[in-house]
């Protein structure tokens, strides 16, 4: 049976007005292939929030190890 890893990689950037801000990424490790997952926003239909949304981002960042670096040979 194959195993699956959660791993993720944090970081800052620059948004449009330059101001710097803090980033989260999230992949899932299949084999030696990483695939990118983003957690769905559930939007309310009177409110457009969703609630729960900040939750699960939580729950991913809580079980996922730190992505490796990429060592030289593999870039």
């Amino acid at each position: 049976m194959a195993q699956v890893e959660l791993f993720k990689k944090a970081g800052k950037y620059k948004d449009k007005s330059g101001e710097e801000k803090n980033y989260i990424n999230f992949y899932a490790k299949c084999g030696d292939s990483y695939i990118p997952i983003e957690p769905c926003y559930f939007a309310d239909k009177e409110t457009g929030k969703d609630n729960k949304y900040a939750g699960r981002r939580e729950v991913l960042k809580a079980f996922a190890d730190t992505l490796p670096e990429k060592s030289t040979a593999e870039a």
